[in-house]
Order: structure tokens, then sequence, then C-alpha cells
């Protein structure tokens, strides 16, 4: 079913074609008539002197200039239309908020563009960019402010781009880009340029918008245009829930020992001020990401569990090949559910540790993993107590050789002698649920210290005994 716009255009085009046939129509008949007055009326009338004294050559004359009149005022129409067909035909392929071209013209020009990368081998790259936290922008200053933030950002899109390339409103907040003739290289070059532009903004309206781009490239990731879409469509998800901002295609991440990098954080036995273990963590080889962001990443495109068994492994190894005695590994319940045929190193032992988090749904579960798990000679720690809900009946189910307490319960007790005194309480009484010990996590400072000794957490970890270190 047509547009308005289109139906629009269609009236316009029938009516100049009725202007112009009623045109050649009335020179015909002007025509026929004035042979008709040349051949027979002024043979009947050889007796005036005048020849404009004649009533038939008065009328011939009124209708040619009647004819010469209504001429005009076709010409005149037909200017009018065109610049009626003009305006409308700009309409229908432009967004009438930032100027954009619309959607509904994207599929002729992305016709042309394959045709041109067919006919040259190049390749031709579609952006679809979606603004970050414009909801907020709406909702919190008015539609005003954002239809004029998505202006900025539409001539920002054209800023960052070369004339050859198109900008399409694709719908809401989200853009089209369109790059004849690009690279990976060039993609990338183009989608820092935006992102650029849009943090410019962002820092202009004082509001914190930022931009995620999903790239398909053909002809790599599909031969028709449907194909293209839905791929920049999925590579746009997983640019936003992986907290990249730009993702091509959907190429995962590479699991292998390059993914991430292990290092060990010392725990420490004030009593004796030895070193009673390390605790095995990943962390992100490029050093700029923190590991939840890296893992966020991962997830986004269905590898999560993936490079947590790798971490697993990796952890083990190089534990092993240290010669660590006693290493503490963080996992959880459904990972420990995947892996298979693990054997704990002779010689090491291996602390599995469990997010109380973890302890909250599928106890019975969990408690046989836990079960099957210490069969194979490994020991369990409950990780982060005291950050969020306790599940008190599974701590006394588990029995976990260790319970680590969260460094934020530390930082309250610093802060809080009554939270302290409640803290030395609970860690007396969760003894006679830990086979080995009670850890506090974090330890940054000498104050820190002492509040951990005071509520009887005589084992510690944290920066106070340096940054982590990759012993290797």
């Amino acid at each position: 079913m047509n547009t308005p716009v289109e139906q629009s255009l269609e009236k316009i085009e029938n009516r100049e074609w009725q202007l112009l046939s009623l045109t050649l129509g009335l020179l015909l008949v002007f025509g026929a008539v004035t042979v008709f007055a040349f051949y027979f009326i002024q043979g009947q009338d050889q007796n005036s002197e005048n020849f404009f004294g004649s009533m038939a050559h008065r009328a011939l004359i009124g209708l040619f200039v009647l004819v010469c009149l209504f001429c005009v005022y076709v010409f005149h129409s037909r200017a009018t239309f065109g610049k009626m067909r003009n305006l409308l035909e700009m309409q229908a392929m432009r967004d009438p908020l930032t100027g954009l071209f619309n959607r509904r013209y994207f599929e002729d020009r992305m016709k042309e563009q394959k045709a041109r990368a067919d006919r040259y081998r190049t390749v031709v790259a579609l952006l679809l960019c979606d603004l970050d936290h414009f909801k907020d922008l709406n909702d919190n200053q008015g539609h005003q402010v954002g239809d004029d933030a998505l202006r900025e950002v539409a001539l920002g899109l054209q800023d960052a781009t070369r004339g050859s390339d198109l900008v399409f409103r694709w719908g809401g907040d989200e853009m089209l880009v369109v790059l004849s003739e690009t690279t990976r290289e060039g993609v990338c070059f183009a989608a820092d340029r935006i992102r650029e532009g849009v943090l410019r903004l962002s820092e202009k309206i004082q509001h914190p918008l930022d931009i995620s781009i999903g790239v398909a490239l053909y002809p790599e990731h599909g031969d028709s245009i449907d194909k293209l879409i839905l791929l920049a469509d999925r590579a746009l998800y997983i640019a936003k829930k992986g907290g990249g901002k730009v993702h091509i295609g959907e190429d995962v991440y590479p699991v292998n020992e390059k993914s991430v990098d292990i290092i060990f954080q010392p725990v420490m036995d004030t009593r004796s001020d030895q070193i009673l273990g390390y605790e095995a963590l990943s962390r992100d080889p490029s050093g700029k990401l923190s590991i939840l962001e890296l893992f966020k990443r991962y997830q986004a495109v269905g590898q999560l569990n993936q490079l947590k068994c790798l971490c697993f492994h990796l952890q083990l190894e190089r534990a092993k090949a240290l010669g660590i005695q006693k290493v503490f590994i963080n996992v959880d319940f459904n990972m420990l559910n995947q892996l298979e045929s693990v054997q704990k190193p002779d010689g090491i032992d291996v602390i599995l540790e469990i997010s109380e988090g973890e302890a909250l749904y599928e106890v019975e579960r969990f408690l046989e993993t836990a079960r099957r798990w210490r069969a194979l000679g490994f020991k369990f720690a409950i990780d982060d107590f005291g950050a969020g809900f306790i599940s008190l009946p599974f701590v006394a189910r588990l029995i976990p050789d260790y319970i680590k307490m969260d460094r934020s319960t530390i930082v309250q007790a610093a802060s809080s002698e009554q939270f302290g005194n409640f803290l030395k309480d609970l860690v007396l009484a969760l003894r006679n649920y830990s086979k080995e010990g009670i850890i506090a996590e974090g330890i940054e400072n000498e104050k820190e210290l002492k509040v951990a000794k005071r509520i009887g957490g005589f084992l510690v970890q944290g920066y106070l005994w340096g940054k982590e270190k990759n012993l290797s």
C-alpha cells in the first residue's frame, strides 16, 4: 500500500498529464479552426474591406488569445507542480527531523552500492548505530532537548563520514551508516570518529550519551540486504551487551592461553607473618578492561562459560608449574557441572571459591555438586561473605573449609565500632562452620588490618602486601 506522500506524487503526475493532454487538444482545435477560417470563411468574405472586421476573424483572434493565456496557465501550473513534486520527493526520501535519508530510501540505494561493490570488487559496510542513555535524556530533559540531540548526532555522523557514504535515520534513536569502498580499518576509523562526536555532544549537553555500533560487511557477512541488516543488528546487540561499543559481525572472541593473564594474590597468616597460599585471578591481557568487563564481552557472544572453564584449567596448570601448595580459585556451580574429568594436581590444596549468592537457589543440586568435587579432593570456600544475601542454612550444610569476608564488611567495621563488635561475634560463631579459617579480603592499609585482627580474622589478603603478581 502506497504512503500518503507516494499517493500525492501519483496525483500530481496524473494532473500534469491531464494538463498536457488538454493543452495539446486545445492547440489541435485551434489549428483546425484556423484552417477552417482561412479556407472557408475567408473565401465567403471576399467583399470585406477590413480583414479584421470580420466576425469570424475576430472570433479566431479571441480564440488565439484564450489559447495563449491557457498555455501560460498550463506552464505556470506545471512549474508549481514541479516544485511540489521536488518537495514531496524530498519528503519521501528524507527524515523530517534530522534531514537524513529515511529507511524507505535505504533499499534502493543499497542495491546501487551492492552492484558497485560487485563490479569493482570492493567492500560495503553497514554501521547500525544506537544511542546509549537517550531515553534518560528524553525523560529527564524533555523531548525538545532529545530532538536537538538527534539533530546534532545526525550532523556528527555526516561529518564523520565521507561524501560518498550514506547516512540514514533508521528509527527512534537508531541510525544507519553505509560506507562504500571501505576496509575493516576504515570501519574502525569511522566508528571512532562517530563515537568521538557523540562524546563531545555528551559534554556539551552535560548528559552521559554514548553510541553503540554493530557492523556488517558485504559480501563477507551476507549476500542479501536482509541478511546484512540482521547481522548488523546482532553485532549491535553484542556491542551493547558486551560493553565494547563497536563490534564487527558475529566474530567470537578467542578462547585460548592468550585470552587471559593469570596472576596470584597472597593470602597471609598474620600470626606467623607467612604466606598461607595464593588466590589465582584472571585479568585482561591488554590491561584495558576489568575482569568483569572482560567476562561481559564473552557473555554477549555466548562464550562466558567456555572462558571460565579455560581460566580454571590455566589457573590449575600455572599453580602446579609454580609449585604453589595452596591455591584459591573462583568458580560457580554451573561451571563445575560442565567441567568433566578434572583431576586435582598432587601436592596442591585446591580451594574452590563459591560466591554466597550461588546458595540462594537450587540448594540441593549445588550441595550434590559440592559432594562430587570434594570426593575428587577439592575443598570449598564461601566467597564475598557479607556482601549480599546470606544463606546460613546452606553454609551450615556445606561446612566450607574457608569463609572469605567481603571487603565491604571490613570497611564498615573500620568506620563503626558497634558494627565491628557485631562482626567479631559473627566471626566467632562462623568458626563452627568453617574447617580451616576465616579470611578477610581486600585489606589495603594498616587500619583495616588492625580491624581484621580484632574481629578474629587472622587470615587476610589484599593490596597491603603488594599488588597482584604474575609469579611466572
